[in-house]
């Protein structure tokens, strides 16, 4: 196959754009990529680790990505759920899915919490024992060979850059966006997800009631730890939107 034939076959292919959690770090999706097969023209995006952006910053980068002549499904995880929500709103026509994986429209913070905002730019903010990033974030049964790995990539981002995206998630508020998006809508949640519960579910439910909800075997990191159930989570979504949408021709 020549050169030519490859860039058109990418081309027809539908996108497939992968937005990170907090972390920012879009090769942690490796696995999940190696899972989900050849049929999408796969993107993972990754964010500055050093430069302080908000929600409408990323927002522009996000959608400096979209190409005007595909389609696409998005997937947005934890912290960039309401950059995807917000990214298939203005791009209605061309995002034919979107899928929320144990993420949020609104801030899945309590709101007790907010009187913890004064120590997000203090070195109070980097006491992450390793224990509860292992059991909160990865979970106890996740080999340890992928806990080592995902320790190995998770990025040491500067104290400026996390204290900005945990102000952004405490003020975040996407729901008109996602009920303004009338494409087809996946909430993939953790069976054991303690930083985003039911209630996030429950908000996303609200705005659009025609959600399909799986949930996959896991915490938090399920699409990393659990690559193969997520992948196949996310096949299925995609094969039912061919369906509807005649394999995602426009």
């Amino acid at each position: 196959m020549n050169a030519d034939s490859e860039t058109l076959k990418q081309t027809l292919k539908p996108g497939l754009l992968l937005l990170p959690g907090l972390h920012g770090k879009g090769d942690l999706f490796r696995p999940l990529m190696d899972k989900l097969g050849d049929r999408y023209d796969l993107s993972a995006v990754s964010y500055p680790q050093t430069v302080p952006m908000g929600y409408e910053a990323l927002f522009d980068l996000v959608t400096s990505r979209i190409k005007r002549e595909k389609t696409y499904i998005i997937l947005g995880e934890s912290f960039s759920g309401p950059l995807a929500v917000r990214t298939a709103a203005k791009f209605s026509k061309q995002v034919k899915g979107l899928i929320l994986a144990g993420s949020f429209v609104t801030s899945p913070i309590p709101h007790w919490i907010n009187t913890l905002k004064p120590f997000l730019n203090t070195p109070l903010l980097y006491l992450r024992p390793v224990k509860w990033v292992n059991e909160r974030l990865m979970g106890s049964s996740c080999p340890e060979g992928t806990r080592k790995w995902i320790h190995a990539s998770m990025p040491r981002l500067s104290r400026d850059v996390l204290a900005t995206r945990i102000r952004e998630v405490m003020a975040v508020d996407v729901r008109q966006e996602l009920k303004d998006y009338q494409g087809r809508l996946l909430y993939m949640a953790g069976a054991r997800d303690w930083l985003v519960g039911k209630g996030s579910i429950e908000s996303v439910w609200l705005c659009r009631p025609d959600v399909e909800i799986r949930v996959i075997d896991g915490v938090h990191m399920f699409l990393e730890t659990n690559a193969k159930d997520s992948a196949d989570a996310i096949n299925e979504f995609c094969s039912r939107i061919s369906g509807v949408e005649g394999d995602f021709e426009r």
